[in-house]
């Protein structure tokens, strides 16, 4: 079953879309467990502790639907999963080549404040996936 006290989101930069924000909040009340930091940049080495998963998002990475996603995070065992959302200029090219996986949301590009309202979706989607919940009809 897939936790969300194993998955973090760190993301540059801060919402100042109040609809976004309320979007979030709504995931966040529903797994609490989920961390969400905002930083000014990355230090790969501090994400990678404990041998813990990178996951950068980026236009050019792998898509998946929601189940092949769920099914990815669980194949992580009981690993932290790291998940990376830069801001308007991406994630820079030592940062992705050093990550696990780079993740595409999709083939459209989305402004990176919806980026992670859809991530956190997708993870509560997963979470629901691997809990049997009617959330996700297939």
């Amino acid at each position: 079953m897939l936790q969300a006290n194993r998955l973090t989101i760190f993301a540059i930069g801060k919402i100042k879309k109040n609809w976004i924000k309320d979007g979030i909040n709504q995931y966040k009340k529903r797994m609490p467990e989920l961390i969400v930091n905002e930083l000014k940049n990355f230090n790969i080495n501090n994400l990678r502790l404990n041998n813990n998963i990178i996951i950068c998002l980026s236009e050019e990475g792998k898509q998946f639907n929601s189940v092949e996603l769920c099914s990815l995070l669980l194949n992580f065992k009981n690993k932290k999963i790291n998940f990376l959302i830069g801001d308007t200029d991406g994630i820079s090219s030592d940062i992705k080549d050093k990550s696990d996986l780079i993740l595409s949301l999709s083939p459209l590009t989305f402004p990176h404040e919806l980026a992670r309202l859809i991530l956190i979706e997708q993870i509560y989607r997963a979470i629901s996936i691997s809990n049997n919940s009617p959330y996700h009809r297939s």
